[in-house]
């Protein structure tokens, strides 16, 4: 026996475990291909080091989690690795070039790759022609197999069948009357149902019906929240208007399955996703440049005006205008129009009562507002520093092999999602921490003169003014200028609350 065949029979092995789904990574098959490799790791004498799996990843693919951290553990511990035994080389790959690649690398490493179930494959030259044929058959096998699966779902799509699990707000049930294999969730369904109703109105943010939706109950099916890609991918399947449909199928069939929403209702939502219907639910950015748009609305249609640069001859003018195609019976330029609610501003004047109980009430508004600043200052950091030791326990977990592709994915989204949303609430209450005395200085010039105080505020301190002033926005018209709006004005709130001797609430970031 030669010095090298000695190294080899000397070196230890990793085991290779994979099944395909979920569904096969039962304790009983793993537990099969662990005792068939050991098996022939006693028989040859070699000493096990190390057992990586792959539950639920497929072979078609070399990125899997499972089979990228066998190649770089292999790679790391080459030293003392020198087999990597698998069940059958199914099991190792199932895309022939791929697995070529694969054995090529561990061979760089002095790995040699050991089969249960094809016991022909080693390192000679007959054992690589015996693998590459192998693989060939395991490469047929997984893409007739997949076509086969593919023209299954494209017949029962044709049938108006659903073939896979069913989505947020279904159940799937073989035992419907009617053939159809999904029914609506009684207790999700309705929550669909009326994150289409909102949406369609165009009232409203996606992120403002996502947070209603959530906040009654709507998750995935893993009991997560939905993330805002998942929640805007929700309102765009037609399957909750009653549609099956498939890449394979060239457009969509008549489900037999009940439809949570009308085709009316459904048409409506892509109407208002895709821009054609006029929304007036206000951005989440706001342009610093036009501080008015989407707030004042048309004095004839009611739909909030919109704002920009109008090219002219000589060059681009600042503009306001109705947005509504089939109206645009406003269009006024930007300093007119921020002119006249200037002008509009300094007609709202508090009366003497309200201004002299002011600093009270402003003082009792500071030190609630303070003490909840505080407290949330310092459990926010805490939190912020939790989701990310998650995030990165995450990525441990993954590189493990332990947590698939799509999770992964799914709950990294989460995390960032999450992650931006503290930051941003972090930042927004360190800015607005300040002292008593800026406040009321501010706050009183706001009360008193409330047109100054709107010139000197940033935008997204206009943009709270305004809400709070009217709310709902204010309407527009070029001859009439603002009209009067039902909601009561700030003054006539902070006498009201003044009387009770209750605290006020203000704008953030005012």
């Amino acid at each position: 026996m030669n010095t090298r065949e000695h190294k080899r029979q000397a070196s230890e092995a990793v085991l290779y475990l994979r099944v395909s789904t979920p569904e096969q990574a039962d304790p009983l098959n793993l537990k099969n291909q662990e005792a068939g490799c050991r098996r022939l790791a006693n028989e040859r004498g070699i000493p096990v080091a190390e057992v990586i799996l792959g539950p639920g990843e497929s072979g078609r693919t070399a990125d899997r989690p499972s089979f990228v951290r066998l190649l770089s553990y292999c790679k790391s511990n080459r030293r003392r690795i020198g087999y990597v035994i698998v069940e059958s080389l199914s099991r190792f790959a199932r895309n022939v070039a791929d697995q070529g690649t694969a054995i090529a690398e561990l061979g760089e490493n002095g790995v040699t790759l050991l089969s249960v179930a094809e016991p022909n494959v080693d390192d000679t030259a007959a054992g690589r022609m015996a693998a590459g044929v192998h693989g060939v058959f395991n490469q047929y096998f997984s893409d007739a197999l997949s076509e086969k699966m593919k023209e299954r779902s494209a017949a029962s799509v044709r049938a108006g069948r659903w073939p896979w699990a069913a989505p947020i707000g279904y159940l799937n049930d073989l035992k419907q009357s009617n053939g159809a294999n999904i029914k609506p969730d009684p207790s999700t369904a309705p929550l669909i149902r009326e994150a289409f109703e909102l949406y369609a109105t165009g009232q409203h943010a996606k992120t403002e019906v996502l947070k209603i939706v959530t906040e009654k109950g709507l998750t995935t099916k893993r009991g997560q929240s939905l993330t805002a890609q998942t929640f805007d991918a929700l309102l765009r399947k037609s399957i909750y208007a009653g549609w099956v449909y498939s890449s394979s199928v060239v457009a969509p069939i008549k489900g037999l399955h009940a439809p949570i929403v009308s085709q009316d209702l459904f048409d409506g939502v892509q109407r208002v996703l895709s821009g054609r219907n006029l929304s007036s639910a206000p951005k989440r950015r706001h342009n610093p440049a036009f501080p008015l748009k989407h707030f004042v609305k048309c004095g004839i249609c009611g739909i909030p005006l919109t704002g920009g640069m109008n090219k002219g001859k000589r060059k681009h003018y600042a503009n306001y205008w109705c947005r509504n195609s089939e109206c645009r019976a406003i269009k006024v330029s930007k300093s007119v129009l921020e002119s006249d609610f200037i002008e509009h501003l300094r007609t709202l004047r508090p009366d003497a009562a309200t201004v002299a109980q002011f600093p009270t009430v402003a003082s009792d508004v500071w030190a609630r507002r303070q003490s909840n600043t505080v407290s949330r200052i310092k459990a926010l950091p805490v939190r912020l520093e939790q989701q990310k030791r998650m995030k990165a326990e995450l990525l441990r977990a993954r590189l493990r092999g332990e947590v698939n592709q799509a999770d992964y994915a799914e709950a990294n989204r989460e995390f960032d999602d999450e992650i931006e949303s503290m930051t941003r609430d972090l930042q927004a209450i360190r800015s607005q921490h300040g002292t008593l005395d800026a406040f009321l200085r501010f706050s009183k010039l706001m009360l008193v003169d409330i047109a100054a105080a709107w010139q000197r505020a940033n935008v997204e301190e206009r943009i709270s003014v305004q809400n709070f002033l009217f709310q709902g926005g204010i309407k527009y018209r070029e001859n009439e200028k603002f009209l009067n709006t039902p909601n009561p004005t700030l003054f006539q709130q902070l006498r009201s609350l003044a009387d009770c001797e209750t605290r006020v609430g203000v704008p953030d970031g005012i």
